[in-house]
């Protein structure tokens, strides 16, 4: 106690000490214009500055941490002079602040130091020059010069190290201390240039450019800090009636640039540049696009209140050039494909600009908006356009395509038509006529022996555009469950656990294998298991997607055509021949974003016409979004009705952000036994009741040790139980995870499963109980902006009757230069009383193997260009299971009893291959040539095991697909 008290009134002292200091200079000081790494870009913003603020400017050296800085800055003065040169340069667009002097020596700026670059990129010296003087539009005439505030004047020189203040006043603080970022309500005026002639090359030398203010406003979001980012970044916007240009030039030693290309909308650790734009001008709706250095692109779509969605491809331009002093990016987007409500005269658009630097790890944004922060749609920087009346588009995608089937021993052409129109900026009608969704990317290889069905998304061009009109809740979008972007800090083995959604309309549905039709239950009936899961062909959809006002909505139809299933009649090659089924959905939102909110109520309808049988589903939402962006509020309710049969249901869940860094969420969910959205949703079961609550935090900060630069934990607990009262799933986790100074990241997962019952996995066979249970794991990855990171994993799980399973995961990602990259992971289980569903002639009896489990997975690309991608992927499950115990379910259910070990063994063996190879060339935007190889095998009625390197041989030579197919798909159009 006596030690807390003497520490409690050292620092006391100090206080008062650093109030006083700081008290007795705030009547003098300079007036600071922006800093800089690179003294010579100081020198020359010193000069050009001075000169057009007619005022002495010099150049301050000061030390921050590690890194010296030059900073741009007046002669030292009194505050009322300080007020009137803030005022000055405010009134002509120069962001400026007050600072007590604290230097170590000044430079005047010398006309040898303004000299401009001699590789010809005058305008990128200019541009540099803006970026640190943070010129910006002011929304409203200047305030007089007396009621201008100087910026929160920092400590004087002097002080002990301990009461330092860094570069933002809240950077000393601890994350979870920090206040939540506020809105900045005040608009930028857009530049207007009906004719600006820039070629979108990366190259930021067009005269354009010149003409319009830069901004440098960021701040580091990630890790959140808030504090004054380590480059400069200079953003400019101009429009004109064809669309948003925007462009960047970015402050880096070139020697730090992580360059890597990649396929569009994929995740990697690299340095890239983005904006994001609310186009509905309330906060509910709104696009996002991202250049990576290099040049791939990645685009979505974004709706309250961060619900991010990469299902959507726009056809928009971006390059990139490496400059003197860092890189630049270029960025076209067209009006006329983006939705926004029809306005005349002045328009406002949100806008929120980040960047990433890879090499630290580090993300900066405008308006700072951290992922951690409760609000992001509402709280984006507005921008004010004037006449922005986006044209009417309309576009055609013809496509030829050709496919060989080895298998078959067969060969086919197919050619058909999307079309894409759009009336006014309000509605969008698109429609697919004979539609070819070959396969041009093949699914991850997944082995299921449960009784839960497995969730694949959707790749299909045609349903993704457009397809966030029909999501009803946030958990209806499997993305949203990802606090940030992937691939970046530490390389990660692949995640283990997938959030399914819960929505009523899973498009993979459509076109999928016929789950409405049954084997006919005859002598002499043979139809392989290969034919019962084959797509269904379509014969066309079509899809209307808009908005009018406060009210969205969505209308989906879709046809297929004849399922048809090669088989035999009693050893006769025979075609069996099905009618296939007809979908349909309606969604209808209303949203309301005025006061400090948002209020939303949405209905949903969809219909699946299965021929014999008509499949209905009706769901009413609602959102709300209150306390300044704090608390959030999803509820659904659901009914459905399949043929006679009526069912039930009803979800709801919270999400509650009282600070940075801070992040609780409570889900409570009721689901009828009778609930059936399978033949267009997706839910992961029905005839459940449960409860959910996790809490996640974040830490960084002074506290924290020297070697880690942030803490992450995450708790969670679950409790489930059916319509009968049973207990069918409990848990509590907990997760952390260290992310030390270099970029490395150690991440641990203790999860604890009480004893419970299981009433799904023995088909409707009767329920059992299972015993308690523990999951603990390790994860280790090193930085993955390196051009070799690795991974690793190393923990145990329990199995359902007691027994063991080591878990060991590796992996490695290598990318010598920045068009080549090789990912490579092997998961191994040695599995020990693995308990798994038999059937049998009770049809209640399980077995418990002991199991060796290895799926390796390798992809390899190879970028001829940015444009032009060589890709091989190949994805295996090798499993070998021996029978050791046999089960069954007592009559009413309960505890399982052995059985006797039956005369034949139920010993089996699994090998499911995928491989594909694969060319792609996106001539143009949204046009691409596809030439795919895919092979893929999944071996029936393995008998005899003869080592892991056999099984993947016999998968090799014994494929169950062996495809050939050639695609072409062009878009034509405004």
């Amino acid at each position: 106690m006596l030690r807390r008290l003497c520490q409690l009134s050292v620092n006391l002292l100090l206080f008062a000490w650093a109030v006083s200091a700081t008290a007795q200079s705030a009547q003098y000081g300079t007036v600071v214009f922006g800093s800089f790494l690179n003294e010579r870009m100081a020198v020359q913003a010193a000069s050009t500055l001075g000169e057009k603020l007619d005022v002495d400017l010099s150049v301050v050296i000061a030390q921050q941490g590690d890194m010296t800085m030059h900073r741009v800055a007046s002669a030292r003065m009194a505050e009322p002079d300080t007020r009137q040169l803030i005022a000055k340069a405010d009134g002509q667009g120069v962001d400026a602040w007050f600072a007590t002097q604290s230097t170590a020596r000044r430079q005047p700026p010398t006309e040898a130091s303004t000299t401009r670059s001699s590789s010809g990129t005058a305008a990128l010296a200019f541009n540099a020059v803006n970026a640190v003087a943070r010129p910006r539009v002011p929304a409203t005439p200047p305030a007089p010069a007396e009621a201008v505030p100087p910026r929160p004047p920092a400590p004087a020189t002097g002080p002990p190290a301990a009461l330092a203040v860094a570069s933002t006043p809240d950077e000393r603080l601890p994350v979870a201390d920090r206040p939540l970022p506020v809105a900045d309500a005040a608009a930028i005026v857009g530049a207007r240039l009906d004719n600006p002639e820039i070629v979108i090359d990366g190259n930021v030398i067009e005269a354009a450019w010149e003409d319009v203010p830069a901004y440098d406003n960021m701040r580091v979001m990630e890790p959140e800090t808030l504090a004054e980012p380590t480059y400069a970044t200079a953003t400019r916007f101009i429009y004109s009636t064809d669309g948003l240009y925007v462009s960047a030039v970015m402050e880096q030693p070139t020697d730090t640039l992580v360059t890597r290309l990649s396929s569009r909308d994929q995740f990697i650790n690299r340095d890239s540049f983005g904006v994001t734009l609310d186009t509905s001008g309330e906060g509910l709706y709104g696009y996002w696009f991202t250049v990576a250095l290099g040049g791939s692109l990645a685009d979505g779509k974004v709706a309250a209140e961060r619900n991010f969605s990469r299902q959507w491809d726009g056809p928009w331009r971006g390059a990139t050039a490496v400059t003197d002093d860092g890189w630049s990016v270029e960025m076209f987007l067209p009006w006329s494909m983006m939705s926004m409500p029809s306005a005349s005269g002045k328009r406002t658009l949100g806008f929120w600009v980040d960047r990433k630097v890879a090499h630290m790890d580090e993300r900066y944004s405008w308006p700072v908006l951290p992922y951690t922060a409760p609000r992001f749609m509402s709280a984006l920087k507005p921008l004010e356009l004037d006449g922005v009346s986006p044209a009417r588009e309309w576009a055609v995608f013809p496509y030829a395509a050709g496919a060989a089937d080895a298998i078959h021993d067969e060969s086919a052409g197919k050619v058909g038509l999307d079309v894409l129109w759009r009336p006014n900026t309000n509605t969008q009608v698109s429609a697919t006529l004979n539609p070819d969704f070959g396969a041009v990317e093949s699914d991850d290889v997944v082995v299921n022996l449960t009784a839960f069905e497995t969730y694949f998304p959707e790749k299909r061009l045609f349903f993704l555009e457009g397809n966030e009109n029909f999501i009803t809740s946030p958990r209806a979008n499997p993305q949203s469950s990802s606090s940030g972007p992937q691939g970046q800090g530490a390389r990660r083995s692949p995640d283990t656990f997938f959030r399914e959604p819960t929505t009523l309309l899973n498009t993979r549905r459509i076109g999928g294998k016929a789950r409405h039709v049954e084997v006919p239950d005859e002598d002499g009936v043979d139809i392989p298991a290969v034919e019962l899961s084959r797509p269904t062909d379509l014969l066309g959809a079509v899809k209307v997607t808009g908005q009018s006002g406060n009210l969205r909505y969505g209308i989906l139809g879709a046809f297929e055509d004849d399922v048809v299933w090669r088989g035999e009649l009693d050893g006769i090659d025979h075609d069996f021949r099905y009618d296939g089924r007809d979908f349909g959905a309606v969604r209808l939102l209303y949203e309301d974003s005025s006061g400090d909110g948002r209020r939303g109520i949405g209905y949903m309808q969809t219909l699946v016409d299965k021929g014999d049988e008509i499949a209905q589903v009706h769901g009413v939402d609602t959102h709300w979004l209150g306390l300044g962006g704090k608390l959030e509020w999803d509820t659904q309710f659901i009914a459905s009705k399949v043929g006679d049969k009526l069912g039930e249901g009803i979800f709801t869940d919270f999400a509650y952000t009282p600070k940075i860094g801070t992040f609780h969420r409570l889900s409570l969910e009721y689901f009828s036994k009778n609930l059936d959205i399978s033949d267009f949703g997706f839910v992961r079961r029905t005839d459940a009741m449960s409860l959910v609550y996790g809490n996640f935090r974040y830490f960084t900060g002074p506290k924290l040790p020297a070697v880690i630069r942030n803490i992450r934990t995450s708790t969670f607990f679950s409790y489930e139980e059916n319509t009968d009262g049973l207990a069918t799933r409990i848990g509590a986790f907990a997760g952390m995870g260290f992310t030390f100074r270099n970029n490395s990241q150690l991440r641990l997962n203790l999860n604890y499963f009480p004893r419970r019952w299981d009433d799904k996995n023995s088909q409707g066979n009767g329920a059992y109980r299972v015993n308690e249970r523990i999951f603990a794991q390790a994860q280790f990855g090193t930085d993955s902006a390196k051009p070799f990171a690795l991974s690793m994993a190393l923990g145990v799980d329990g199995e359902e009757l007691g027994g063991i399973t080591p878990l060991f995961d590796t992996g490695f990602t290598w990318t010598p230069i920045h068009r080549f990259t090789v990912d490579f992971d092997l998961r191994y289980k040695k599995r020990d009383g693995w308990l798994v569903y038999r059937g049998g002639d009770t049809e209640r009896e399980f077995v418990t193997y002991e199991a060796d489990d290895f799926q390796p997975r390798i992809a390899v690309d190879l970028f001829l260009s940015a444009r032009q991608q060589l890709r091989l992927t190949t994805q295996w499950a090798g499993i070998r299971a021996i029978a050791r115990d046999y089960y069954e379910i007592p009559d009413g259910g309960g505890k399982l009893y052995l059985r006797d070990v039956p005369e034949v063994s139920d010993d089996f063996y699994i090998s499911r291959l995928t491989g594909q190879l694969r060319y792609r060339w996106e001539i143009g935007p949204l046009s691409d040539l596809f030439v795919v190889y895919t092979r893929g095998a999944n071996l029936p009625d393995i008998t005899e095991f003869d080592g892991f390197d056999n099984l993947f041989l016999d998968a090799l030579e014994e494929p169950i697909v062996d495809l050939f197919v050639v695609k072409l798909r062009y878009r034509f159009g405004s």
